[in-house]
């Protein structure tokens, strides 16, 4: 049964989404130091439509979502790993600031067990959420060639007279960090690389702090004609902002809510479209349960949680299939202690930007799950690399020679574009005129659906 809030208000916190801590509290209540409403109003003024716009990609993504549960098991959708290339632009201007490279590679590993589900955070999930963590197949890889096709680490370290990026002592910034002439590194190509700046976003004798900021996807169709100079392939601010201190597992300088590396964990989920989950309601009080993430999966929240120390709470009751609130979900406050999982929805929806919004982004891999081998089944391909308009010759040979199997081609993007049916032990053609020259991957499976061949395809000219 569909979730019951997909019926509720869809707010997107759309603008520069952030996650922050503070020094300050009022009646045990935390200072709301994040700059959603800020933006969201400079946004909106130039584009009065952008919420519309937003909740129908959503809204699409959503559709794509239900009937991709309700379809048979693909071998794309379970078997494209995304890998991001990545550069961190270090904006420092003391010694403390230009963080260690040993700090940046653990960020990284850090994203990439959070994003592979293989973080050993995962004990914290409870029973009641363990079924609905996921794997989102997404790796980060350090870039190794910068735009100008030199090579690199993926480490750009700039030193700036700058000595913070942020404003005031209630934890407003500025975007300053993302431009050379303003004391900062202007973005690597966003549309090749996703730019995570790390910098000080401390103002002297603070009250709150932003410990990170991200920008949400805004390259969909829909947006182009009314704001292409902000699509994502030309957006000079497209990225993830992060304080210096709470980079890398175990910072020195970390507080002691910060040292998991959390933080860049939930902000590069903003930036892969995702909202908090507690749908970042104007008043949670009066609307927080009316105002949703969008996401299915995700149990309805009132507001932010800061901490997990009840198991049992419960801010929404919904109408089916109600849950406590989902604090170990990293789109959450409650980050160190905490966080250990995205959802299967979640999964989709960042799988569903990089696939509409930020389509250049990722290198797509084709990787598989598991193969059954028969010795008395030999699969041949012949001839790999092959030239454009030469067929293609596949062969299954087995002792079951009633067996018909199955061959399926994808191309580099891990788009289907040919399934046949093979009969044991028979020469089956596959014309190659039709398709450009490339890599392409041939999947060939048994009549119970097993892989038994798996072969990268040369197609020359």
């Amino acid at each position: 049964m569909m979730h019951s809030k997909i019926f509720k208000i869809l707010y997107l916190n759309i603008a520069i989404l952030c996650v922050g801590s503070n020094n300050l509290f009022a009646q045990n209540t935390p200072v709301e130091i994040c700059g959603y409403q800020h933006e969201l109003e400079k946004i909106i003024q130039k584009q009065p439509n952008y919420l519309a716009l937003q909740n129908e990609w959503y809204r699409k993504a959503n559709e794509a979502y239900i009937e991709a549960q309700s379809t048979k098991r693909k071998i794309t959708s379970d078997t494209i790993v995304y890998e991001i290339p990545v550069v961190f632009h270090i904006i420092y201007n003391t010694n403390s600031q230009n963080i260690s490279d040993a700090l940046i590679l653990s960020q990284l590993n850090e994203l990439n067990l959070d994003y592979r589900k293989l973080n050993p955070d995962t004990s914290r999930i409870r029973p009641v959420f363990k079924s609905l963590a996921a794997d989102i197949k997404i790796r980060f890889i350090l870039a190794d060639k910068d735009p100008n096709g030199n090579a690199t680490n993926g480490i750009n370290r700039i030193n700036t007279s700058r000595t913070t990026f942020a404003t005031n002592i209630y934890g407003s910034y500025s975007e300053d960090m993302k431009s050379t002439n303003n004391g900062g590194q202007t973005a690597w190509n966003p549309a090749r690389y996703l730019n995570i700046w790390v910098c000080n976003m401390e103002y002297p004798s603070y009250i709150g702090i932003t410990y990170g900021f991200a920008t949400p996807p805004t390259g969909s169709p829909n947006w182009a004609q009314f704001q292409s100079s902000t699509k994502d392939s030309t957006d000079p601010k497209s990225g993830v902002v992060l304080h210096y201190k709470v980079v890398g597992k175990n910072n020195p300088l970390a507080p002691s809510n910060y040292k998991e590396a959390n933080t860049a964990t939930h902000e590069v989920g903003h930036y892969l479209g995702l909202r908090h989950i507690w749908g970042d309601a104007a008043n949670p009080n009066t609307q927080g349960c009316n105002v949703d993430d969008g996401i299915f999966d995700t149990p309805n929240a009132r507001d932010k949680n800061y901490t997990c120390s009840n198991a049992t709470w419960n801010s929404c009751v919904d109408a089916t299939n109600d849950k406590p609130d989902m604090t170990e979900n990293y789109m959450d406050y409650a980050l160190d202690g905490c966080a250990a999982m995205f959802t299967r929805e979640q999964a989709f929806m960042m799988r569903y930007v990089l696939n509409n919004f930020r389509t250049g982004l990722p290198i797509r891999t084709i990787v598989y799950d598991t193969t059954t081998e028969y010795s008395e089944t030999v699969v041949s391909v012949y001839p790999n690399p092959t030239k454009a308009n030469d067929p293609l010759t596949v062969v299954v040979n087995t002792n079951n020679v009633s067996e018909v199997f199955s061959l399926t081609l994808f191309d580099n993007n891990g788009k289907e574009v040919l399934q046949k049916r093979i009969q044991a032990n028979q020469k089956t053609e596959v014309a190659t005129a039709v398709y450009s020259v490339g890599v392409y991957y041939l999947l060939v499976k048994d009549s119970k659906g097993n892989i038994i061949k798996k072969e990268k395809l040369i197609l020359n000219l």
